[in-house]
């Protein structure tokens, strides 16, 4: 009998030993639960900010395409804007000598002109020294009769 109380109390350290770790155990597996439950949530977190990089990626790449079009419309403005200004360039480059040679022939029409003014001036006086002379020559003529 003795065997029979001593196997009884080994079951029943063993039965309280298992309960033991039988609750260790589901402790454990709760935890591990646990985890597994918080690994998804990380892993889904990861996923969600993986698909907003990527997102962001793509903006970034549209945007970067956008604005090499708009670098190759700029580059495009930026060569007419060169073309114009050589065209008001040469413009202006060509109303200046225009002008310039207007000038020079307006400056030698007035030469021309004061030289013909002075000439006929002479004229005028060389006339007029005459017409006194003749008016003298008159009135001498008058007198003497």
């Amino acid at each position: 009998m003795e065997e029979k109380t001593i196997l009884a109390q080994i079951l029943q350290v063993l039965d309280l030993y298992a309960s033991d770790m039988r609750k260790q155990f589901e402790a454990l597996h709760e935890k591990f639960d646990s985890l597994q439950r918080q690994v998804q949530a990380l892993s889904e977190q990861t996923n969600t900010m993986n698909k907003r990089i990527e997102d962001m990626d793509k903006r970034i790449e549209d945007m970067d395409k956008r604005m090499e079009g708009m670098n190759g419309r700029v580059e495009g403005m930026d060569g007419r804007i060169e073309e114009m200004d050589g065209r008001f360039e040469r413009q202006i480059t060509q109303l200046e000598r225009t002008m310039n040679e207007r000038f020079e022939r307006l400056e030698a029409k007035l030469g021309h002109i004061r030289v013909e003014l002075a000439e006929t001036q002479e004229t005028v006086d060389f006339h007029s020294v005459k017409i006194a002379q003749h008016d003298r020559k008159i009135r001498h003529l008058l007198h003497a009769r």
